[in-house]
């Protein structure tokens, strides 16, 4: 008994597999020429949109540091912060390679 269902667990999930593949390359047909052109057809837009990004980020960052009041008192230590992060990051990328 144990083993018929198994085996239709087996053949149901086959059956949604191959349902869920066909309908993930159907929709990526139908999205990949949309998807390619986005930045063709709209260039102006897409980069305002991706300078907004990148400014609202820094903005963001900024406003996330200056919370803290011990660092909004002393901006050198938010400079001797970001130069520490980054030798801590350069010598963690080189031991990596």
């Amino acid at each position: 008994m144990k083993d018929i269902y198994t085996k239709v667990q087996r053949e149901t999930v086959a059956k949604i597999e191959t349902t869920v593949s066909e309908a993930t390359k159907k929709f990526e047909a139908v999205v990949e020429p949309s998807r390619e052109t986005f930045a063709k057809r709209y260039p102006g837009l897409f980069s305002m949109l991706a300078t907004f990004g990148v400014a609202a980020t820094f903005l963001g960052f900024e406003q996330l540091l200056l919370a803290f009041d011990v660092l909004e008192r002393y901006p050198l230590l938010i400079f001797m912060l970001g130069i520490g992060i980054l030798a801590l990051t350069g010598t963690l990328y080189k031991k990596m390679q």
